[in-house]
């Protein structure tokens, strides 16, 4: 039986696992372990021990259920909503503003959590019902806060780029520094698409609220205070609660910059001891679980409930990433023993596609397992057999980390089952329809970003050249 033929078998396996219900990494390691019996023997089926034991005592795996805690108790402790808030009255009043305000939210919040689905629900709690009181389209809210939040993924700290660091022994901190550009020129490219689109088409940022009375974005904020203030205070009124009391709108104080800023400083801890080579980046995970700890509980928001909350999403989300892992080395295994891998490289690299045609297989192949499995997923299940042919290419090991996690961005909104749209639709009561259609315009900006990158893989590999003296 020839390998490609094996090789479409395995997919099948597993392909029909995952259409069954089962998690991608039983499906991995089930179709692994079947592998093994029906094309190694079954005296191989110890080295998934060998595999599991080696990957679950390694100090690597600590890594990113480190910086998973973090994101759960900023994202529980309300944190994303302050970042919201603040930078709402900064830049609210322009054209847009509330979709900017979403998208630099959703930054500043990415390189404090590096969860991509944790920062479209924490922004998208708040952002999308604010943007339809206003009068935005709720396609275009809920297209603004699913691309948003997939920076989760790219500006470091980067869960993702932890497990890609893991899978193919590239150095975490140049891949960290690798994604900082990029994410910040993902973010600028969304900000100044917002701002052409709102131009072009002002009905889709509420500018026609005037006109339809879906809300004026130039509404004074104290005057919008006074209307609810009053109508809480009349319907206090009409429950029989005494209208001297103040209502409870009042007592709740505005977020500041004051009440952001140990968030900010969080940042500048985490990024910069790896950077500057202080910490490691296990180390520096550290420093940002203690500072999230911190900063909750001095701004009096840590309970009983969201504190085992939070550990116990921790546990359920890492657990999930160790058997990711150890499912996907298995998995890789496989497909090594039995020469497959040496063949897809022997093919691509006889195929006369050239760079260029072997990074458009590439991408396609990512887009479409991007939008059946998770990011880390993806990439566990593609890297591994594919790195090496890339770097034969010629390509730079940090650039094809930068362009594997943007290609699972674009997945993760890309419809009709991109992993984002049913964080959204869950935080949300905007038709599916709506959202689909409202991410397809994000879908092409990302792809401009994309093809940028790949003109220009400097904007990737600048930052560790500069300090790493690397080529």
């Amino acid at each position: 039986m020839s390998e490609g033929v094996i090789l479409i078998i395995i997919f099948a396996i597993m392909l029909a696992a995952m259409f069954l219900g089962t998690p991608v990494f039983t499906a991995m390691g089930f179709t692994a372990v079947i592998g093994m019996l029906i094309w190694m023997g079954p005296q191989r089926i110890a080295q998934f021990g060998v595999i599991a034991y080696t990957q679950g005592t390694s100090f690597n795996q600590v890594i990113a259920p480190m910086f998973i805690m973090m994101s759960e108790f900023l994202s529980s402790g309300g944190i994303a909503e302050d970042i919201y808030a603040v930078l709402n009255r900064a830049v609210g009043r322009i054209r847009g503003g509330l979709a900017i305000s979403t998208t630099l939210a959703c930054t500043i919040f990415a390189a404090l959590c590096g969860s991509s689905p944790a920062t479209a629900a924490s922004i998208g709690r708040i952002s999308i019902q604010e943007m339809e009181k206003r009068g935005y389209d709720p396609g275009f809210a809920v297209g603004t806060v699913a691309a948003g939040g997939t920076l989760g993924i790219m500006i470091p700290p980067s869960i993702t780029f932890c497990l890609y660091g893991i899978i193919t022994e590239t150095s975490i901190v140049q891949l960290f520094m690798a994604g900082l550009l990029p994410g910040i020129f993902l973010s600028l490219l969304l900000i100044v698409s917002i701002l052409l689109r709102g131009t072009i088409k002002p009905s889709l940022v509420g500018a026609a609220g005037k006109k339809t009375g879906k809300g004026s974005k130039d509404m004074d904020p104290d005057t919008a205070r006074e209307i609810i203030e009053d109508a809480v205070r009349q319907a206090q009124e009409e429950n029989g609660i005494k209208t001297d009391d103040e209502p409870e709108l009042m007592k709740k104080k505005e977020p500041t910059f004051l009440t952001i800023l140990p968030a900010l400083v969080l940042i500048v801890i985490v990024l910069g001891s790896i950077y500057t080579g202080l910490a490691t980046p296990l180390e520096a995970a550290g420093y940002g679980v203690i500072g999230s700890i911190l900063i909750v509980t001095f701004q009096h928001r840590m309970t009983r409930k969201l504190f085992s909350s939070c550990m116990l999403n921790t546990a359920r989300t890492g657990t999930m990433m160790i058997f990711l892992m150890i499912c996907g080395f298995t998995m890789t295994f496989v497909i090594s023993y039995l020469g497959i891998s040496q063949t897809i490289a022997t093919a691509l690299a006889t195929s006369g596609l050239g760079k260029i045609g072997l990074l458009i297989l590439m991408y396609v192949l990512w887009f479409v397992l991007g939008c059946l499995m998770d990011p880390a997923s993806m990439l566990i299940l593609t890297v591994p057999f594919l790195f090496q042919t890339l770097t034969e290419f010629g390509f730079h090991p940090l650039w094809i980390g930068v362009v594997s996690v943007l290609a699972a961005q674009i997945a993760m909104i890309t419809p009709p089952v991109g992993m984002n749209l049913f964080v959204l639709k869950a935080n949300s009561d905007v038709p599916m329809s709506k959202i689909t259609m409202g991410c397809i315009p994000y879908v092409i900006i990302m792809l401009i970003g994309l093809a940028v990158l790949t003109i220009f893989p400097q904007i990737s590999t600048f930052l560790p050249g500069l300090l790493y003296n690397i080529g």
